[in-house]
């Protein structure tokens, strides 16, 4: 998917499925410059509304999509500052060391 990505001007995610998880999906398209546009549901926004690279449009509404992509391509730039962040936050030792405080954390707290 690494080659996948740089491909792409923009991911969408226009889900409908309310149980649609977290979008790693998203944070991977992210980590290679590529904003998203994500469906208002609880996991599928949370890429968006954490780093600010995309827009989140009402659950199945195409104009809405049609309005996103474009406003994501007349201001690309605007929606790709903070992929090295999001590839700092997301990279696998990253989130080990993350996952290893939290453990630590409960463990001392017992």
């Amino acid at each position: 998917m690494a080659l996948f990505y740089p491909n792409l001007d923009i991911l969408t995610i226009p889900s409908l499925n309310s149980t649609e998880a977290f979008g790693l999906i998203q944070i991977e398209a992210m980590m290679n410059k590529v904003p998203s546009i994500a469906s208002n549901l609880p996991g599928v926004r949370q890429p968006v509304l954490r780093h600010a690279m995309g827009e989140i449009i009402t659950i199945g509404n195409s104009h809405q999509l049609a309005q996103a992509v474009d406003k994501i391509m007349q201001n690309h730039a605007l929606y790709t500052k903070s992929w090295q962040r999001i590839a700092e936050l997301y990279a696998p030792n990253s989130v080990a060391k993350d996952y290893e405080r939290l453990y630590q954390e409960l463990l001392d707290s017992n």
